[in-house]
């Protein structure tokens, strides 16, 4: 009796064994990352012939990752994000930060070197809403930033002088003076009133200057750096007129939401620390340079040869 009965647990075991083994080399063989690709390859006709392979972005930097394995950063969505051009028509146009150099979880989260879609999608923003309602503190946004320029420390510069990235990669908001004054004239009265009277105006006078009326489209650009607030060199377009507080501080649509009185006293100090980080002084010398304006004086004596 005691012979049938270890061989019947023999027979079990054995069983059990070969089940496991099969579901391990069914998963080792047939990932979840191939049968997503497989599924997706199916049903889009674009995608035809397109290989099972694991597709992924080499990012600078080092990561500490959710194995706690230290190693190169890399990103892996694309290898079951396969259809490139869904994903382009899903984000904005022009985004600045583009996925090939910075991946995708810098702004969505997740873990970028998991092949599961469990432990890929740990804490992963999945939308612009979840990721803006996730992001709105300080710290959230420092560490982003700190991220961005690990990622392309070529665009250190850049990066530091626009913390200017909002939740989604895009560029913050520029949400205008009268929004900061509303709130700063109570506790700064009379840096308000000098910069209202001054900075703010800076552009009215510059538009009655002869050499601007005269200058051409170019020649007007090159005064849109310093006399205006949120200038876009690439596009050729500004926020507001005159030297605002956004122009040294940067865009204030994250720091106007934490520092609302409607918020709690915790999102106030959310938004000093913010505003703290945003500054950078190293933007007083783009335009308070000695020779900033002697293409002015060459033009104004064009102007004068032209009278005579």
């Amino acid at each position: 009796m005691d012979h049938y009965v270890k061989l019947i647990w023999l027979i079990t075991l054995s069983f059990l064994l070969l089940g496991v083994s099969g579901v391990w080399f069914y998963k080792e063989f047939n990932p979840e990352w191939k049968q997503h690709q497989r599924t997706e390859i199916q049903e889009n006709e674009a995608l035809k012939g397109k290989r099972l392979e694991i597709k992924q972005i080499l990012l600078k930097g080092e990561g500490l990752w959710s194995n706690q394995e230290s190693g190169p950063r890399v990103d892996r969505c694309m290898t079951c994000h396969i259809d490139e051009e869904k994903l382009v028509k899903l984000h904005p146009k022009e985004l600045p930060i583009p996925y090939d150099v910075y991946g995708c979880t810098v702004c969505h989260g997740g873990n970028g070197r998991a092949l599961e879609s469990e432990p890929a999608h740990e804490h992963m923003y999945s939308d612009r809403d979840a990721m803006q309602e996730g992001r709105y503190s300080a710290d959230e946004f420092i560490k982003m930033w700190k991220r961005l320029r690990v990622l392309n420390p070529e665009e250190e510069i850049r990066l530091r002088r626009e913390s200017f990235f909002g939740p989604t990669g895009q560029y913050q908001l520029y949400v205008g003076n009268k929004e900061c004054v509303e709130c700063h004239k109570k506790t700064n009265p009379e840096h308000v009133n000098r910069w209202s009277a001054t900075k703010f105006k800076t552009f009215e006078r510059i538009e009655k200057e002869p050499d601007y009326k005269n200058g051409d489209a170019s020649y007007k650009k090159q005064c849109y750096k310093c006399h205006t607030t949120g200038y876009r060199e690439d596009k050729g377009i500004y926020a507001a007129k005159g030297v605002g507080c956004e122009s040294c501080h940067g865009p204030g649509e994250v720091y106007a939401y934490l520092m609302q009185a409607v918020r709690e006293e915790s999102d106030v100090e959310q938004g000093q620390k913010l505003a703290k980080i945003s500054f950078d002084f190293n933007i007083c010398g783009d335009c308070h340079i000695p020779k900033r304006h002697e293409m002015r004086q060459k033009n104004k004596k064009n102007i004068k040869a032209g009278e005579n």
